[in-house]
């Protein structure tokens, strides 16, 4: 294993050793005020942590219920963080996860991201397999994280973003900063609720 990835490791078994104390703190401190974006849900294809071929709106989203996050594996700050924080809120979701909901974590480092470095990064974090991560051709990512609405040129300056939408009623909220998996799961019961209230 070479320093860089020893590195990197270290930061994530920290982070998940640590999450009780960040992800249950009042991270409200450094989250900024979330707000409603237009989402582009393009049609890209991409490669998940297992190797397999897939769409990116077809796929992957369907009709579900998405929560996003934007990591790369070699990330040493916020990208652990981030995912520990979806970590723990795979577990609030429970059984959600395998009807109506999904997490997604979409590498923004795609030319070194293989999905075996995915997988692998995955598994620091416990993903089950309604947790799914992405990477494919650089094009094809850049331009779905511009329909998003958080393509960085440089991706090692990015800002911890979290995207939580319904692709059928096309509602979406971004919330920038730290975000506590608290306040994305109640947006995301938000979200179902409302849909409930159409039934």
């Amino acid at each position: 294993m070479n320093n860089k990835l020893k590195t990197v490791t270290i930061v994530v078994l920290l982070t998940i050793a640590s999450v009780g104390i960040v992800v249950l703190s009042d991270l409200t401190q450094i989250t900024h005020p979330a707000s409603s974006p237009t989402v582009n849900l393009l049609n890209a294809e991409l490669l998940d942590q297992n190797g397999t071929q897939v769409r990116f709106a077809s796929d992957i989203v369907g009709d579900r219920i998405v929560a996003l996050n934007f990591i790369y594996t070699d990330c040493s700050t916020t990208c652990p963080i981030v995912s520990a924080i979806f970590s723990k809120l795979q577990s609030q979701l429970g059984n959600k996860l395998q009807q109506d909901v999904r997490l997604v974590s979409l590498s923004i480092n795609p030319s070194t991201d293989t999905p075996e470095k995915l997988k692998a990064y995955a598994e620091h974090f416990h993903a089950q397999p309604e947790w799914r991560w992405l990477t494919g051709e650089k094009d094809q990512v850049d331009d779905l994280l511009k329909g998003l609405g958080v393509f960085n040129t440089d991706y090692t300056s990015h800002a911890p973003v979290i995207l939580v939408g319904d692709p059928v009623s096309g509602e979406w909220t971004r919330f920038n900063g730290l975000t506590s998996p608290e306040t994305i799961a109640a947006r995301i019961d938000k979200l179902l609720a409302a849909r409930n209230e159409k039934h």
